[in-house]
């Protein structure tokens, strides 16, 4: 990835797809190696879609949605810190 990015020397973005089971020493080392933006959205959906699925039957549309975002907020937090991205812009 060092040699990718040293290559293309700023003209394009290296981006990271299917990160879905990497390990987060894996994902920070992509990071250092020069990656700029990687994709998580399965990753941090998981819990919400098996919140609804697991709930729908049971509570009401707003109390569904809105536990259902926490669980989304949980994942996205949590890819936050192992991207090392929280707090910046």
């Amino acid at each position: 990835l060092q040699k990718i990015r040293e290559k293309v020397d700023g003209r394009v973005r290296v981006v990271l797809h299917g990160t879905n089971d990497f390990p987060e020493d894996l994902m920070q080392r992509c990071i250092a190696g020069g990656v700029s933006k990687v994709n998580v959205n399965k990753l941090v959906l998981d819990d919400y879609l098996v919140h609804l699925k697991k709930n729908a039957p049971s509570q009401n549309l707003t109390t569904l949605m809105e536990e259902g975002v926490k669980e989304a907020q949980k994942l996205t937090e949590w890819q936050m810190d192992v991207c090392k991205s929280a707090g910046k812009a």
